[in-house]
């Protein structure tokens, strides 16, 4: 083997003493081109992408905000109408009395600005004195969220359904609900006594039009824009009504209040620019988020377009680079054309390592000494490079070893080796989406030790870890390798059961009391027992994340330790919650 090695490398080391040194500087210079105009390119493509990606981001962000500052602006003069409207001088008598005039001032009102869909005016007991079209007349909105409020602030109550004025208004052409946005103020006389509240609805078909317009001025640029509430649904565009951002993305969304990102929804890629309204004059805001969403196939078709024409050219420049080289290289290499067939000769006659000296000229001595120097190198820095090698894969294992430990520790209880709260929470919310898509059953358990602080004081908070660890162990020894078992601090334990339902909860609930009540902990000459509490909660399709479940469970919990502790609880979904101790 070895022998064929040393045959291997002659015949390439023959074949690089066969090359001409015009052929190796026509090389050289060529692939220094092209790494040198290809690298050009590339970076310049590169720039232009993402030069044009920042001003089509920069366009929707600017699109975004506007449309919020229009829609904050628009909210600010109608409130600032109602006010005005209840500070008129005309209008101080006929709130205590002439409820008639007082409909009539209504009405025309609402005919001055059409967007009211209803404006109405309501004693201190909620009852509607005045409205327009005499709707609601005689009815109470004394438990309505804007006329409570209304009592004692202005308010601007944010985008809801007609609750009742639904059967009164006509049906909407495109069968959707009527939606309003409140306005309401406590009216008072000269003294400051409170005479009622005025109340307007706005019709939000207002803010689709709004969108609309936008939408329809963007250039042919097929910018979608949407209204967004501060809580992630969606109040005007695509998915009407449904949640369409939520946790961090939302988090981030509201704390920074402007930007842009990325999305894929549909398999299709999108640049999306965010705006949360910042209100307008006495309008505070309701924090509404307005976003402009473009694909990003139309809005970087002019980016791909010029990357795509600075590669062809950087590759014609390429090209011209390397048919100038070979004509520089004929020219330089004429002068030394007997020194490289010398080189050729002495290639061919002996191994790369033992070139002969040889003499004639400076130049053949100078080529000489510096292929012999160059041979040496090369095995010098060969086996510099192997050891180097060497290390640097022990380093990765190393490396590997120490990285897999540190996971460990960032996602286990220091003293139970179980998972901890954030590992926990991260592995339920998979198992949480996971159920919700495929409609499966996933329960939660929340076991906390009975009389813990007596066993600390009574005994020494040791005897408490040690109890704490044996309790972990029996737990852990009950599920499943599917279950996940977490301690969520202090002597609460919270465990996460696949493919359960309430019988199969209850059961092992039971199962986990029963071993922890017959266990006797402790280590040396002490010895104690200990009984635990555990809540069960199943998931419900009403749950919004893990957290919902975890809180059914917590109250499952708490009724378990107000109700004789060493014990199981099941915590139903449902809003009465009928009590079924396990």
């Amino acid at each position: 083997m070895r022998n064929l090695f040393q045959k291997l490398a002659d015949r390439l080391q023959a074949f690089k003493d066969r090359l001409s040194v015009r052929a190796q500087i026509t090389a050289a210079v060529a692939a220094m081109v092209i790494a040198l105009v290809g690298a050009l390119a590339t970076g310049a493509a590169f720039v232009s992408y993402r030069n044009t990606a920042e001003l089509v981001n920069t366009r929707l962000a600017s699109v975004a905000s506007t449309t919020a500052e229009r829609l904050d602006r628009y909210m600010a003069l109608r409130q600032q109408e109602v006010h005005l409207f209840s500070k008129l001088e005309p209008m101080r008598p006929l709130w205590q009395g002439d409820h008639a005039s007082l409909r009539k001032a209504l009405e025309q009102l609402q005919s001055s600005f059409t967007d009211f869909a209803w404006i109405g005016f309501a004693k201190p007991d909620g009852t509607v004195v005045a409205s327009t079209g005499g709707m609601l007349e005689g009815a109470s909105v004394a438990q309505r969220p804007w006329f409570r409020t209304g009592l004692h602030d202005p308010i601007v109550g944010d985008v809801h359904e007609a609750a009742l004025l639904s059967s009164l208004l006509a049906k909407r052409a495109d069968g959707e609900p009527h939606r309003f946005v409140d306005i309401a103020l406590p009216v008072r006389d000269t003294d400051g006594n409170l005479l009622g509240v005025l109340g307007a609805h706005l019709d939000w078909q207002w803010a689709r039009n709004l969108i609309a317009s936008a939408e329809a001025n963007d250039g042919g640029t097929d910018t979608t824009l949407s209204v967004l509430s501060r809580a992630g649904a969606v109040l005007v565009g695509p998915g009407t009504t449904t949640t369409k951002y939520s946790g961090d993305r939302l988090g981030d969304i509201l704390r920074t209040r402007t930007g842009a990102f990325t999305e894929k929804p549909a398999d299709q890629n999108l640049l999306t620019a965010y705006y949360v309204s910042r209100g307008h004059r006495d309008y505070q805001g309701l924090n509404w988020i307005v976003t402009a969403s473009q694909p990003s196939d139309v809005a970087l078709a002019a980016a791909v377009h010029s990357a795509k024409t600075i590669l062809v050219i950087g590759a014609i420049a390429g090209l011209v680079g390397v048919i100038l080289a070979f004509f520089i290289a004929r020219q330089i290499a004429r002068p030394i054309h007997a020194i490289t067939l010398e080189a050729d000769r002495i290639g061919r006659a002996s191994g790369p390592t033992m070139l002969p000296r040889q003499n004639g000229s400076l130049e053949v001595v100078q080529l000489t000494r510096a292929l012999r120097s160059l041979l040496r190198r090369i095995g010098f820095a060969e086996e510099r490079t192997k050891e180097a090698e060497l290390r640097a894969t022990e380093n990765a294992m190393q490396f590997k070893d120490d990285l897999t430990k540190l996971r460990r520790l960032a996602d286990t209880d220091y003293l139970t080796d179980l998972m901890n709260r954030r590992a926990f929470l991260a592995a339920a919310d998979d198992a949480m989406e996971f159920a919700h898509r495929y409609k499966r059953n996933i329960a939660t358990l929340m076991i906390d030790i009975d009389h813990f602080k007596k066993i600390n004081d009574n005994h020494g908070h040791h005897v408490g870890d040690v109890a704490i660890k044996r309790i972990a162990e029996i737990i852990s020894s009950n599920i499943k390798s599917t279950d996940r078992a977490a301690r969520f601090g202090g002597e609460e334990f919270v465990v996460l059961l696949r493919e359960a339902d309430e019988l199969t909860a209850q059961a092992l609930a039971n199962r986990i009391r029963n071993a922890i009540e017959l266990a006797i902990i402790g280590e040396g000459e002490t010895r104690i027992s200990a009984t635990v509490s555990i809540g069960i909660a199943l998931i419900a399709d009403s749950d919004r994340d893990v957290q919902d479940m975890i809180e059914r469970a917590d109250q499952g919990l708490y009724v378990a330790k107000n109700t004789g502790r060493n014990r199981c609880f099941f915590m139903p979904a449902s809003e009465d919650r009928s009590i079924r101790a396990a």
